[in-house]
């Protein structure tokens, strides 16, 4: 049966647990819409993003399926019927809970067919065990996440990315100057306690951005301090 318009998805979950490349999909659901015969092929594109929306995480989180602007085109898409049919490597592609519901419900409002190149199971129940499976492994990963963040904050280490002109000690806990940025963090320091702007301090040095600038004197001010010499002027003026 040859599909005029076809639309294929293509995610990759984040983590490191899915082994099915960005790029694998792409050349796999190519050669599946030639098979399919199609005169068109769309692409929506959600690269390297999480497949649980509404239904498993929270409303605040903006990282939801469903809160993506490409997710939100298809779904219109399939409502007003544009494609004939809908290709991706596999189901969880498109959503990883419930969501695949809301997806296939806009497809059949619109008439689109789905297609996957690997298999996947046709009965509902095969496909709830699977979902429910993939949400409680989700919530694992998330709460032993959840507890490594709480142990590192416990024993006092640093939990996010270092700062500029900051490193992770060689046991990845305490932050130390990475030799390498650190002159560039004295001098702005110095540079402002000589009356100079956030952008003249920019200018002057020439590698560093304004707002760079202000996240150094601002945001993570007292890290830098803590880390400078006792004379150093920004050190005595607090």
């Amino acid at each position: 049966m040859t599909m005029s318009d076809v639309v294929r998805v293509i995610r990759q979950s984040q983590g490191s647990e899915d082994s099915i490349s960005l790029q694998q999909q792409r050349e796999s659901t190519r050669e599946l819409s030639e098979e399919l015969g199609a005169e068109s092929l769309d692409t929506i594109d959600l690269g390297n993003t999480s497949g649980f929306s509404l239904f498993y995480k929270d409303p605040d989180d903006e990282g939801r399926l469903d809160a993506n602007s490409e997710m939100k085109q298809l779904i219109a898409g399939l409502r007003a019927g544009r494609w004939d049919c809908l290709i991706a490597h596999d189901d969880t592609r498109l959503a990883r809970d419930e969501y695949f519901s809301v997806i296939k419900h806009a497809a059949l409002e619109g008439g689109c067919e789905f297609r996957f190149v690997s298999d996947v199971p046709d009965d509902r129940l095969t496909f709830r065990i699977q979902r429910i499976v993939e949400s409680e492994a989700k919530a694992k990963e998330i709460e032993k996440s959840k507890a490594a963040v709480e142990h590192r904050r416990e024993q006092g280490f640093y939990h996010g990315a270092p700062p500029f002109g900051l490193e992770f000690d060689e046991n990845g806990e305490f932050l130390v100057k990475d030799m390498g940025e650190w002159p560039i963090v004295k001098r702005v320091f110095t540079l402002r306690e000589e009356g100079q702007s956030y952008r003249d301090i920019s200018k002057t040095i020439g590698v560093i951005s304004k707002s760079a600038v202000g996240n150094i004197l601002t945001d993570n001010r007292e890290l830098y301090l803590a880390r400078m010499p006792a004379d150093h002027p920004a050190v005595s003026a607090d």
